[in-house]
């Protein structure tokens, strides 16, 4: 059970639908500060967040995923200024655009990647930090393929492999750093967008989204609190249908035992 009373959180995301009902279900929580990043500022939404809960303390810097890592860190040398230390990083920017794959990738995927490295170091208990816990929000359709919305599914798939490679005991047990992903359903002011296909056969699919009966952004928000409250190294939830659930992991591989005795055991090199 991962307490959030005192926490300092860190969300990369915009200040609108899903992550706002998430940061509204975070300060419910009584957590200590919370620093939001994201390329637009929405005065009006860090107000109603402010109204919860006024000892929380929050932060905003305009922020573009898609940044060169080098350029992230003087963001979060400055968000450590004022955060001191991060107890959870929140990756939920997202993009879909079937029309602009590079972008859809950059936003979803490479993004969030360079984000977690960027953040780890001041996470990592071996260079000074405290432990804590990342959560990679995601897709079901990063677990299941979608045929309409092929370049967002990639990058969603994308997620959930960085995040289960991230999560592994060769680096939590030195690290500290817990790591998660929690893929939403269909969820209210996502599927309101204008979306289109990855190929037009798709498109009447897409456009009957719009009218389909789906998941409301607060109740995802709040399992996706829930998840962090409950969720432990390695993790896979979905939040769909107002429900949350773990998602039974499956590996299709498996190494021989002479290549885990190998990778296990590492030789001494020989002298020359």
């Amino acid at each position: 059970m991962f307490d959030l009373r005192g926490k300092n959180v860190c969300y990369v995301a915009d200040c609108g639908g899903i992550a706002l009902e998430t940061c509204k279900a975070l300060m419910s929580k009584n957590i200590a500060k919370l620093a939001i990043l994201h390329s637009v500022e929405n005065l009006q939404a860090i107000a109603k967040l402010q109204s919860i809960k006024h000892s929380t303390q929050i932060f905003f810097w305009n922020y573009d995923v898609t940044m060169e890592r080098e350029e992230m860190k003087k963001y979060f040398d400055e968000v450590m200024v004022q955060m001191d230390y991060i107890d959870v990083l929140i990756n939920g920017a997202t993009l879909c655009d079937e029309q602009n794959i590079a972008a859809t990738i950059n936003t979803n995927l490479t993004g969030m990647m360079n984000t977690c490295a960027t953040v780890l170091p001041y996470m990592d208990k071996k260079q000074g930090g405290k432990g804590g816990l990342i959560l990679n929000v995601t897709s079901v359709i990063g677990l299941d393929p979608s045929p309409v919305f092929c370049a967002y599914s990639a990058s969603k798939f994308g997620v959930i492999g960085f995040t289960r490679s991230l999560a592994d005991p060769l680096y939590y047990t030195q690290n500290g750093v817990a790591v998660m992903a929690l893929c939403c359903g269909p969820t209210k002011m996502f599927v309101n967008q204008d979306l289109k296909a990855f190929l037009s056969y798709g498109q009447s699919f897409a456009d009957r989204l719009r009218s389909a009966p789906c998941q409301s952004t607060a109740i995802c928000g709040k399992n996706i609190v829930q998840a962090i409250e409950l969720g432990e190294n390695g993790q896979i939830w979905i939040a769909d249908k107002g429900d949350l659930e773990l998602v039974k992991l499956h590996w299709y591989w498996q190494m021989s035992e002479q290549f885990r005795h190998y990778m296990q055991n590492p030789q001494p090199h020989p002298e020359n």
